[in-house]
């Protein structure tokens, strides 16, 4: 088995740009029963991290927020009877933010993670996450995992994937090859063009994330798979908001069944994951 089998690592109006008034009444105070709450106000509120992740969740020059995440957040809202209000959040600081109940729920692109779990109780899972590795496509010293060992890779600060490059780069170390070097960054855009600059040799992201930079800029990333387990995106929420929790699953259910999330993953994404796990995520 090659080290990279080998490797257990598992691989984060409708649409306001801005926090309102509501979201900053809300801000610091945390709810036993944030549906509760949230059908009170006629609105749920949820954290995102709009600072250029593709497909999944981004924002428009104008400040709109779109993506694959924002139609799924209006679809939830919409299957609960309330209307939406997304709260744009650094990613760093987002789970703190919730858990001091600056909004109800995270629906940003976040991988499901067992360290991530200890805080907070995830969804089942309604997309695919698994890490890959990128570089340009005209750089021709990485073109497969066997070429990652000795290379510069840049991952975005607060996520799974820093704890993962850093233990990536452990096991190449007790195979007896050359660690890498990891740099970190506090948004996709900037990491890109440290990368097109050649300040990187490459980057590791979830796959729907990269994939959908390199399908709106076709020739210009090259993909490299085969980094580790299977790991995928689902809603976050406060360990006592489970009346919040199974609504969530009940709407992603329905999502599921009437061809919502196939459809916005083909969208956005260019085609629907396959064979989603049924059960949550736990510690």
């Amino acid at each position: 088995m090659s080290l990279w089998k080998s490797l257990q690592i598992p691989s984060s109006s409708l649409l306001v740009p801005y926090a309102t008034a509501a979201a900053l009444a809300f801000a610091g105070v945390a709810n036993a029963d944030a549906l509760s709450d949230a059908k009170t106000r006629g609105t749920l509120m949820v954290g995102v991290e709009a600072g250029g992740t593709g497909a999944v969740l981004s924002q428009t020059a104008d400040g709109k927020i779109v993506g694959q995440d924002a139609e799924l957040n209006a679809y939830i809202a919409s299957k609960l009877g309330l209307k939406l209000e997304m709260v744009p959040t650094a990613w760093p600081g987002i789970i703190p933010a919730l858990l001091s109940g600056r909004f109800d729920m995270i629906m940003s692109g976040m991988t499901a993670t067992k360290a991530r779990a200890e805080k907070v109780n995830f969804s089942i899972p309604y997309g695919d996450a698994s890490l890959v590795a990128a570089t340009t496509a005209g750089n021709a010293k990485l073109t497969s995992v066997d070429d990652l060992p000795g290379q510069t890779i840049g991952v975005l600060l607060g996520t799974n994937t820093v704890d993962f490059a850093k233990k990536y780069s452990e096991a190449l170390a007790s195979a007896g090859k050359p660690t890498l070097t990891v740099k970190t960054y506090d948004d996709i855009p900037t990491m890109l063009t440290d990368m097109n600059n050649g300040n990187i040799d490459g980057l590791m992201l979830p796959h729907p994330i990269i994939g959908s930079y390199a399908a709106a800029q076709p020739g210009k990333f090259k993909i490299i798979e085969g980094l580790g387990d299977k790991s995928y995106f689902a809603v976050a929420m406060r360990k006592e908001d489970t009346s919040l929790l199974d609504a969530v699953d009940a709407a992603l259910e329905d999502a599921k069944k009437d061809g919502t999330l196939a459809a916005l993953q083909t969208k956005w994404l260019g085609a629907a994951t396959a064979d989603l796990p049924d059960a949550a995520l736990k510690p």
